[in-house]
């Protein structure tokens, strides 16, 4: 009967899942001015809360001393600092206008001139996947030290 099931259940499911005509999905999402740019940089800072009280949770119990907590206080400033330079590039973008481009949209896009400050500090933010590739490096790390010491406790 629970084989009968089975078959029924993947019959009825597979052709849905394998011919469901999904919408695209961009992987950037703009948000409605001025409303939710608000919000996104709102979670920002608080993202930034609570990577500051995770540090310092980890940084001042005595017990929380491996090699792993280590490696998390280490995700934890980098990614705060992703979110400060985040933070910063999403409120000079609104200084930056596509006039401010040559070749738009194209992988030749370029800064025009004359540059300024906001076009300086605009180009550095985009560059945030230089502090967060190594965040997430440092918690693979850091989780990966977490299942060893686990595991070696339970084959204690």
């Amino acid at each position: 009967m629970m084989t009968l099931c089975k078959i029924i259940f993947t019959a009825l499911l597979l052709p849905v899942l394998l011919l469901g005509l999904p919408e695209p999905s961009w992987a950037l999402q703009p948000h409605g001015a001025p409303e939710g740019l608000y919000v996104h940089q709102m979670a920002h800072l608080l993202f930034m809360g609570a990577l500051a009280y995770l540090y310092l949770h980890t940084r001042r119990t005595t017990a929380l001393v491996s090699k792993g907590w280590r490696y998390l206080r280490h995700f934890c400033i980098l990614l705060f600092l992703w979110n400060l330079l985040a933070f910063t590039g999403h409120a000079v973008a609104l200084y930056i206008s596509p006039e401010h481009f040559i070749n738009k949209g194209t992988w030749a896009a370029r800064i025009d001139s004359p540059i300024n400050a906001f076009k300086i500090i605009y180009f550095l933010s985009r560059m945030d996947h230089l502090l967060n590739i190594p965040a997430l490096f440092a918690l693979m790390i850091s989780l990966r030290t977490f299942y060893l010491e686990a595991t070696e406790g339970k084959e204690k």
